[in-house]
């Protein structure tokens, strides 16, 4: 991580269209208001986007609602909107949209014609009511541009896709399980008497990008929440950086 340089650029050969994803990080010391970790792209960022671009040429992404909790210069998700996805949703606390905006709209500017439709909204972890209006905000991909697996419609909402990447560091105790919480929430419902509905359900994970650093065990409680909240994940390797685990997490 360079909290130098004024902009970090990305680019794979997966991403649609031409041109990098390129944001600007805030080399400006944060005020009392704000969340300072917002402000930089951390190497978990860069990882996990090329973990998805390698992914994605099996279209894992085509046609998927995502949604990225803290998602600070918005890194992530913007290469998330390069790879096909239906539509993407950008979250971070209320202090720190300024330059996610900025961003958005930089990309958007330079490569419109390729990338999802992206919306940046704020989300405080643990906020039920903000997480079902951002649920609620989901349109319906038509079933003519869906294959069958991949079928939604009013029995069943929540994102496809939800990315999470180093947010996960000596946070409060309640800060990690609400993470944890607002991750499942973010993946819907459906109704327990609908085989349909559940077989939609099943195909939605989340994915958690987590730099392990020294005291583990202090973020013990989001991998706590999580093992009630999700079934076993299954783990993938970063080839590039063995401190970044890679899980992949489908509701229970």
């Amino acid at each position: 991580m360079n909290r130098t340089l004024p902009s970090v650029a990305f680019s794979h050969s997966a991403l649609r269209g031409p041109g990098e994803v390129t944001v600007r990080q805030n080399l400006a010391s944060p005020s009392a208001e704000e969340e300072g970790t917002a402000r930089w792209v951390w190497p978990g960022a860069t990882a996990t986007a090329r973990w998805l671009c390698d992914r994605d040429r099996g279209r894992w992404l085509e046609k998927k609602h995502v949604l990225e909790l803290g998602s600070g210069t918005g890194l992530l998700g913007l290469v998330a909107a390069r790879l096909g996805a239906a539509s993407v949703t950008l979250t971070d606390l209320p202090s720190e949209l300024h330059l996610l905006r900025a961003n958005v709209a930089r990309n958007e500017k330079r490569n419109a014609a390729f990338s999802a439709p992206t919306f940046v909204k704020p989300l405080v972890w643990g906020d039920e009511a903000g997480m079902l209006e951002l649920i609620d905000g989901i349109e319906p991909v038509s079933n003519a541009d869906c294959d069958r697996n991949n079928d939604r419609d009013d029995r069943t909402k929540g994102f496809d896709v939800v990315l999470c990447c180093d947010l996960v560091y000596r946070n409060g105790d309640e800060t990690q399980r609400a993470l944890a919480r607002t991750m499942r929430a973010a993946l819907g419902t459906s109704p327990t008497n609908d085989p349909a509905g559940s077989r939609v359900l099943k195909a939605r994970r989340a994915v958690v990008a987590y730099q392990f650093r020294e005291n583990v065990l202090a973020d013990a409680p989001f991998f706590e929440e999580v093992d009630h909240l999700f079934a076993d994940p299954h783990k993938h390797d970063d080839g590039d950086d063995e401190d970044l685990w890679l899980f992949e997490y489908e509701p229970k």
